[in-house]
């Protein structure tokens, strides 16, 4: 009874507040937004039909009964429109459905939309997808489930929105999702030796895309090896021992500091800005919203 008493006040103990799920839309809204922002110039040359790799390339790597960005183009250019403006279509749309997330319009259905255009681009092309796309679809889909209109949404103008539910359950869920996410990172890379020697460290500081905007000086690193296998090591066991830190209340704050950190350093040195955003916006909906006195379970 003791051990079911517990297990229901983690689950479903009702919280004092939700924000957390108002920080993770506007936050994952406006940077879907500025991440298709970042593309607009190039996207016929990376999704067209005369793109740099061909559609007909690109779908090789694609499941049949995945619905692609291009076939959805074509399906709009069926309705009697020409190519490119199905595509000029379906651009607009996908910025609209955005900011509809960041007002907090309709933010569910917005989210569904959005969540149908976003992998018919990534697995459309799968060889451009990485990281962030993965959690961009994860994202949209918890704010498929979860309501997030009951604050800071024009939302609230049109009709009184409901406050009195108990997100606790999803915020669980979202805090175990990522706990795992980060233990399994973590254990995939200690199956090799290339963490642990700091190759793989010294690989990706010096692959010929990273470190373009800054241009940081890391040659001074092959004298001194013992920095690369400790950071190999570091990464390694800040990720695989995330699911235990970041549940004890006295460890917790250093974690989130520590792994906030390492994806600011992945957004200064590799320059994967829209990934290490995805990354600290989903630790902090996780863990910086969480009361204190919600977050004795370990102590």
């Amino acid at each position: 009874m003791r051990f079911k008493n517990k297990f229901l006040q983690f689950f479903f103990e009702p919280r004092q507040d939700n924000d957390w799920i108002i920080f993770f839309r506007i936050s994952i809204g406006t940077m879907v937004l500025l991440h298709f922002l970042s593309v607009w110039r190039d996207f016929d040359m990376l999704y067209g039909r005369e793109a740099i790799i061909p559609v007909d390339i690109l779908s090789v790597y694609t499941p049949d009964f995945v619905i692609t960005f291009d076939e959805l183009i074509r399906f709009i250019a069926s309705l009697g429109l020409s190519q490119q403006t199905s595509i000029e279509i379906y651009k607009y749309l996908y910025l609209f459905l955005s900011f509809l997330l960041v007002i907090g319009l309709f933010p569910r259905i917005a989210a569904f939309l959005l969540l149908f255009l976003q992998i018919g681009l990534s697995k459309g092309a799968p060889l451009y997808a990485y990281g962030v796309d993965y959690f961009t679809s994860m994202s949209l889909f918890y704010l498929i489930l979860v309501p997030s209109d009951f604050k800071y949404s024009v939302h609230g103008f049109f009709k009184p929105v409901i406050t009195n539910f108990n997100l606790r359950p999803f915020h669980r869920l979202f805090q175990l999702h990522l706990s795992i996410a980060y233990f399994f990172s973590g254990f995939d890379k200690v199956l090799g030796f290339n963490w642990w020697n700091g190759e793989s460290i010294w690989k990706a500081f010096h692959l010929p895309f990273v470190n373009q905007d800054f241009q940081i000086n890391l040659s001074w690193l092959a004298e001194f090896p013992a920095i690369l296998i400790f950071l190999g090591w570091a990464t390694v066991l800040l990720e695989m021992l995330y699911p235990l830190f970041i549940w004890i209340r006295k460890t917790r704050k250093l974690w989130l500091f520590l792994i906030i950190g390492m994806h600011l350093g992945i957004a200064l040195i590799l320059n994967l800005y829209f990934f290490a955003a995805v990354m600290i916006i989903w630790n902090l909906t996780a863990f910086y919203f969480d009361p204190k006195h919600h977050i004795s379970y370990m102590k």
